[in-house]
């Protein structure tokens, strides 16, 4: 009969340990925002909640430092949905967004940033860096480590261009998008917000709206290929 030695129970280990996403934001040029700590606050407390509550990430983001705070998410796959909420709850502000894929040690303990720790932290910190170093390249604003350098390059060159999309879009385009993805339907879009259908239209189509939800459902599957 076959014994399993102890490497061999290691390595058993190794493989079935979950792989999570951690994600790092950055809030760009929060020094020159009035008020900024009340806002950050404000705009953060609704958006843990929300997420917590759809069970995208495990606990309630935590700041980091004046302008950056970190989350866990339970599964990579949430990692399209969650980057285009941060960024439309967050507007007008300007998030660097750094996400790193892999092992993660306590990730139930909380606050994540003083009991939580592991790779996928060391990759956010990492791809986080990357977007500083590029500070000079603008419409850079996501970016990704995970390990699988095939991977690295599909995510981040699907980003970079669907973050030069994201920097042309208005407030009132954002506003409609927001409402849009609450009722799922142009007519109640419109209605909601005391608009024509096609004003509504308009507004989508040059929020990009079409282009954003194929960037994320193409991007769940992506990651899910890859980390199942």
């Amino acid at each position: 009969m076959y014994h399993c030695t102890e490497t061999c129970n290691l390595t058993l280990m190794k493989t079935k340990a979950k792989t999570y996403a951690v994600i790092t934001c950055d809030i760009v040029g929060s020094r020159h925002i009035d008020e900024f700590r009340r806002k950050r606050d404000q705009k953060l407390r609704h958006i843990a909640k929300l997420h917590v509550a759809r069970k995208w990430i495990l606990s309630e983001y935590a700041i980091t430092a004046w302008d950056e705070f970190e989350g866990i998410l339970s599964r990579p796959t949430n990692i399209p949905a969650v980057i285009l909420d941060l960024r439309r709850h967050f507007y007008p502000f300007e998030l660097w967004i750094g996400i790193g894929i892999g092992q993660v040690t306590e990730p139930y303990r909380k606050p994540v940033n003083v009991f939580a720790g592991g790779e996928a932290f060391e990759r956010a910190r990492e791809a986080m860096n990357h977007l500083k170093a590029k500070r000079s390249k603008p419409g850079i604003v996501t970016s990704f480590v995970t390990g699988n350098k095939t991977f690295d390059l599909i995510a981040n060159t699907v980003y970079h261009l669907h973050d030069t999309l994201l920097q042309s879009i208005s407030a009132k385009q954002w506003q409609t998008i927001n409402v849009h993805m609450e009722t799922n339907r142009q007519d109640l879009t419109a209605k909601k917000l005391r608009l024509n259908e096609s004003t509504v239209s308009r507004n989508l189509r040059r929020g990009f709206w079409w282009q954003i939800q194929e960037t994320r459902e193409a991007m769940e599957r992506v990651i899910e290929a890859y980390f199942p």
